[in-house]
């Protein structure tokens, strides 16, 4: 397994990203957009110090870690959002885990020694 420090920035995104994709070999949409948005909201909402992701792709099997010191959150718990019936009735907020929850495979959380622990895995079509 890989593993890559970040700094808890969204300016790092473009970093992280290119590190996952040399993991994979290639670019994929469902995956940049779920690290996008556990990223993203690490950065906004953890008050961390560091992220950590662990990669490992075993093919078709892409396996991600993130790993921060901040407060502790999981997004396991956090119930799901209505999906509006159109742009106008839509909330700020909530989407961004919603969206996490339906592209993965499998999902799991645990908070440990004062870490957030989130294991995502992802089924990767070439």
């Amino acid at each position: 397994m890989n593993s890559i420090t970040v700094k808890p920035e969204l300016d790092e995104l473009y970093t992280l990203n290119e590190f996952i994709s040399d993991e994979l070999g290639m670019e994929n949409l469902q995956v940049n957009l779920i690290v996008e948005e556990i990223f993203v909201n690490i950065v906004n909402y953890s008050k961390t110090e560091f992220i950590i992701v662990n990669a490992e792709y075993v093919e078709p099997t892409l396996t991600l870690e993130f790993i921060d010191n901040g407060i502790e959150f999981n997004p396991l718990l956090k119930e799901d959002i209505d999906l509006p019936n159109d742009i106008d009735e839509a909330q700020i907020g909530g989407l961004g885990i919603f969206l996490t929850k339906e592209l993965a495979d499998e999902l799991d959380y645990h908070y440990t020694d004062g870490e957030n622990h989130l294991e995502i895995v992802k089924i990767v079509k070439q």
